[in-house]
């Protein structure tokens, strides 16, 4: 009798990567220093739940937030005497050649075929595949029914039977056939969170375990710098309010959680059932807050602000970008500014507190331009800030623009992230860029008014996150060069080497 490749199956989150932390989850491809941790692997336990109540023997890890070496791995899973038949695992733009040479020791190990899920295979998928020699397939789109689906297979020679798939036949790469979408979304099951140990996902300034509830997916706009439609398409599709407050009610009573980051692109939309969703946590009168991503001119109207706040909400992320309304109107942000304002005023009088995201040297802007942002973002005084540069993600309209009009300095993936600015022109290069983010910084967070009123938050950040603030610190205020993971030839070698070792098919077969 021939087993499924589901027979018994590995999700696992990769390693560090040269000693660095990274998110890989949905669109997210950070390192920790930019929120001061890394995200629960939402994705993964959510997969586990799906596969398990189709009867498949699943064991989950995440190798970043409990710091496990391959090594320990194997020596978890031989203790166990679990042989996995299928190794999935997330990746992302700047982490796929580390990602990919760490799981190629799995797979040398089990024989198990590797499938690779994330933003860098929904963008870019056959460039993604040439460079992951050890990868067995992709998943272009949501991951969730594409994974049943090869989990029901009985061998990769049926891997075409799964349309989403990108996938190696022999020395050749099939492309896939359509982006996977997650028809059971709406209905999801509760993440397998009881597979990995919460206690390694702490937030910054509160210190508190959190997981993510996801409460949609698909975003309708188009800001031309985002992977997010890309990777899960421009239909918005919500879970319902009595969903989401029975997934917060469990995570507050199975695990005692009183933190939730509400994931999704723009929770705050669709500000009818949105408020519904209010109104079902404020009548369970469950002792606990959350934060998400909004954009600002969601949030206009005062009394809907204050409503988020009496439903628990402790924060609020704004891409704000730019404080220039024609370079938004080029990166087809449409966003008002005096919608901004307002947003945050409205936030402040409620009690919620506001995270503005910035980013300097997108195409066209200026060495004068970087400073009219600087300035901006002081004036609007968010409580926090973040100043990024304008990363050009593969498969985005971006990265196209910037090949387009010559504008792309570097193409090297292992630095497509927010610690690299890899565009040249207009006067601008890596220099110019990043030093003006350490100036924004400073400038932003060194301001005694600011240093007043945020005291106890500094103190809490020092204190709960302290190696991630001293890294930041260190580059902020004394210019330390930015740490590197590992170099890319070092990984590129390793995951080649390791897919050159025997496959063992009889054991997936």
């Amino acid at each position: 009798m021939r087993l499924m490749l589901g027979a018994r199956i590995l999700l696992v989150n990769p390693p560090l990567v040269g000693g660095l932390a990274f998110t890989r989850q949905g669109r997210c491809q950070e390192r920790e220093e930019v929120l001061g941790t890394t995200k629960p692997p939402y994705t993964l336990a959510l997969a586990a739940a799906l596969l398990r109540d189709r009867g498949h023997d699943v064991r989950a890890t995440d190798m970043t937030a409990t710091l496990q070496s391959v090594g320990d791995l194997v020596q978890r899973l031989d203790a166990e005497r679990f042989q996995p038949t299928l190794i999935v695992f997330p990746s992302t733009t700047p982490t796929l050649a580390a990602d990919v040479a760490a799981m190629a020791q799995l797979k040398a190990r089990y024989g198990a075929p590797l499938i690779c899920f994330g933003p860098h295979a929904s963008t870019a998928p056959a460039e993604s595949m040439a460079r992951a020699a050890a990868v067995d397939g992709m998943l272009v789109g949501e991951p969730e029914d594409a994974l049943l689906q090869l989990a029901a297979l009985e061998s990769i020679d049926q891997f075409d039977q799964v349309p989403s798939l990108t996938y190696r036949r022999g020395h050749e790469v099939v492309p896939h056939r359509a982006r996977g979408s997650f028809a059971g979304f709406l209905d999801a099951p509760y993440p397998a969170w009881d597979l990995f140990d919460l206690s390694v996902y702490k937030l910054p300034l509160v210190n508190q375990s959190y997981v993510l509830v996801e409460t949609s997916r698909g975003c309708p706009y188009s800001c031309d710098f985002c992977v997010a439609p890309i990777h899960q398409g421009h239909k918005f599709r919500e879970r319902s309010a009595k969903s989401l407050v029975d997934e917060i009610e469990r995570g507050y009573r199975e695990f005692g959680l009183t933190f939730f980051y509400l994931w999704g692109d723009t929770v705050t939309l669709n500000v009818k059932s949105f408020s519904a969703f209010c109104e079902e946590l404020i009548a369970r009168n469950l002792p606990i807050q959350w934060f998400g991503n909004a954009r600002a001119d969601n949030l206009t109207d005062p009394e809907f602000v204050k409503r988020l706040r009496r439903a628990g909400c402790w924060m609020l992320a704004l891409g704000i970008e730019t404080e220039s309304e024609e370079t938004r109107k080029d990166m087809a942000k449409r966003l008002e500014g005096q919608k901004i304002r307002a947003a945050v005023a409205n936030m402040r009088t409620a009690g919620i507190r506001s995270f503005g995201f910035f980013i300097l040297g997108y195409p066209g802007d200026t060495v004068e331009s970087l400073e009219r942002t600087i300035d901006y973002a002081i004036d609007l005084d968010p409580d926090f800030a973040n100043f990024y540069p304008a990363v050009p993600y593969p498969g985005t309209e971006l990265y196209a623009k910037a090949k387009r009009d010559g504008l792309l300095a570097s193409e090297d993936w292992n630095r497509m992230e927010y610690s690299y600015y890899l565009l040249s022109g207009n006067g601008l290069d890596a220099r110019v860029v990043m030093s003006a983010i350490n100036r924004a910084k400073r400038r932003f967070y060194l301001r005694p008014g600011y240093l007043t009123r945020h005291a106890g938050d500094v103190v809490k950040l020092a204190t709960t996150k302290w190696s991630v603030a001293w890294d930041v610190a260190s580059r902020v205020l004394f210019g330390a060069p930015v740490t590197d993971g590992a170099p890319a030839d070092t990984v590129h070698a390793a995951a080649t080497n390791a897919s050159s070792q025997p496959r063992h098919p009889e054991r997936v077969a």
